[in-house]
């Protein structure tokens, strides 16, 4: 009795992950004309395009280009408004400006001022201060306090009386009231602006050397 062996073919699979898209995903004023010229060319000389169907073809050739010259416009005008911002900016160097945050900076054992708003009276009321790293460097208990405004007042020491190293600081006031429940706290930070940074496409100005501000948090400018 003969046997016979069959074999089967396997087929290559493809590997669709490899390929990739030829050419450009957007057509520009060149492309168009391109093309235009083209369909013209070929066009069968028997059966010519259509004078309405070539008028309509020009006309979005032309609102294209009006459309993309409009909006170079609008770029360069954009541009030019950004570049006059920033060099206004270069004008708050050496004045005293308040913005939003817990921010506050030391320099030489000195702590820029910074000031804390109370929405309702706190039974107990402490400050934890923290350094750029988020390492706790010192807490401050201040026991009562009446609601409103009040300035942040800190010696710029550590628990044993080491004097912080210069830097930026931040801060958390944790306030309770008589019942036990959490009081809330609007931060502000004071300081002189001594220098302004553009980087990353974001304004933003040092202030008292130490502290980082954004421009948008920037409330009042002394």
């Amino acid at each position: 009795m003969t046997t016979t062996a069959s074999t089967s073919a396997t087929l290559p699979i493809q590997d669709t992950t490899a390929m990739k898209t030829v050419g450009k995903s957007t057509l520009d004023r060149n492309d168009f004309m391109t093309l235009f010229i083209t369909q013209m060319q070929h066009q069968d000389p028997l059966e010519p395009m259509d004078s309405t169907d070539m008028a309509s073809q020009l006309a979005q050739f032309s609102n294209m280009e009006a459309t993309m010259k409009m909006s170079d416009n609008l770029e360069k005008l954009l541009g030019y408004q950004v570049s006059q911002n920033n060099l206004q900016l270069l004008t708050l160097i050496g004045k005293e400006v308040q913005g939003t945050g817990n921010t506050m900076g030391v320099v030489a054992g000195q702590v820029s001022t910074t000031e804390y708003t109370l929405a309702d009276a706190a039974d107990s009321c402490r400050v934890e201060v923290y350094d750029a790293a988020g390492r706790l460097a010192d807490t401050v208990e201040l026991g009562y306090a009446a609601s409103g405004k009040h300035e942040l007042t800190w010696d710029a020491k550590t628990p044993s009386g080491t004097v912080v190293p210069d830097g930026q600081y931040t801060y958390k006031v944790i306030a309770m009231n008589a019942l036990g429940q959490k009081v809330d706290v609007d931060y502000r930070t004071t300081g002189r602006v001594t220098g302004v940074n553009f980087t990353g496409g974001k304004a933003q100005v040092n202030v008292d050397k130490s502290i980082v501000m954004n421009v948008a948090d920037i409330l009042v400018v002394k």
